[in-house]
């Protein structure tokens, strides 16, 4: 199955144009859409998962129109977005076995209880299920919101900007989470957070300003830009007096002095020497160039 998008738009009331004639196709497994904040991600997720309408344009999934056969989508689909609500004295096995009762999932109490029980052991809450989700850590409530995503065994997963705030080492579990889910069905993860779509996605798309500015697999887009990345590092007061000419792509504080990334087809002097490109790079040249 895959998810097909051909010129999906979206106009907010002021002229903002949050999708700009969007179109790719999402094979089964990770996919990560990149873009900073305001670039249209959350409206595209929004649309998908049927909460929202678009102005024109098309979406399918296999042969389901996102667009028109709502309740067949949500049949179909797992959504966590970037914040979500929960009941504040209920415990996890109590609120999910309510969520899978209002989704039909089971042909019973017996049969729900063991969909329940078996989808906390494969987040890992099984010794925490009986405690409120309100006293979870950020990465418990995340793996929390991953299990009600998936009742109903969903065909496509529409994860929003899930790692805010998360520490290393919870942020970790929930990319092999992640990784897990994405063996079997499309799961579109929608971030700003470039090292995401890096370590998890096979497929990506970076968006900004509700234009889609490069579709493909990562890795490929790093050798494109092989042999025109180049590093120096300098004062301040070199960075000051820089050539506005050069495209600069970052420039970070490492050890208290600028150390500056460029964009050139050619060794561009004044002390620059090539390093290889990583995805960050791409990520800055598309958006400089759109």
């Amino acid at each position: 199955m895959q998810l097909v998008i051909n010129n999906l738009c979206k106009t907010y009331p002021g002229g903002v144009k949050a999708l700009d004639n969007i179109t790719m196709t999402i094979p089964k497994g990770m996919f990560g859409l990149l873009g900073p904040n305001g670039a249209g991600k959350s409206t595209l997720m929004r649309t998908l998962a049927t909460l929202q309408t678009a102005d024109s344009g098309s979406a399918k999934l296999g042969d389901i129109d996102v667009l028109k056969q709502h309740d067949e989508v949500r049949r179909v689909l797992g959504y966590l977005p970037q914040e979500f609500g929960v009941y504040p004295r209920t415990s996890a096995v109590a609120l999910l076995t309510h969520l899978a009762a209002l989704k039909g999932v089971g042909d019973g109490v017996r049969d729900r209880k063991a969909v329940v029980e078996q989808l906390l052991e494969r987040v890992n809450l099984t010794h925490v299920r009986h405690k409120a989700v309100s006293t979870y850590s950020g990465g418990m409530r995340q793996r929390f919101g991953i299990a009600q995503a998936l009742l109903g065994d969903p065909k496509l997963l529409i994860v929003d900007e899930p790692t805010a705030g998360l520490d290393p080492g919870e942020r970790n579990r929930f990319y092999n989470l992640l990784s897990e889910v994405g063996e079997s069905i499309i799961v579109i993860l929608s971030t700003h957070i470039v090292e995401d779509c890096k370590e998890l996605c096979t497929n990506m798309a970076i968006i900004h300003l509700g234009q889609l500015l490069y579709h493909g697999v990562p890795e490929q887009a790093e050798n494109s830009m092989s042999g025109k990345v180049w590093e120096k590092a300098m004062s301040k007061v070199e960075l000051s007096a820089l050539d506005p000419k050069l495209k600069i792509l970052s420039s970070k504080l490492i050890a208290g002095r600028p150390v500056v990334r460029i964009f050139s087809e050619w060794d561009p002097g004044q002390g620059f020497h090539p390093v290889a490109p990583n995805l960050e790079d791409v990520f800055f040249v598309h958006l400089k160039a759109g």
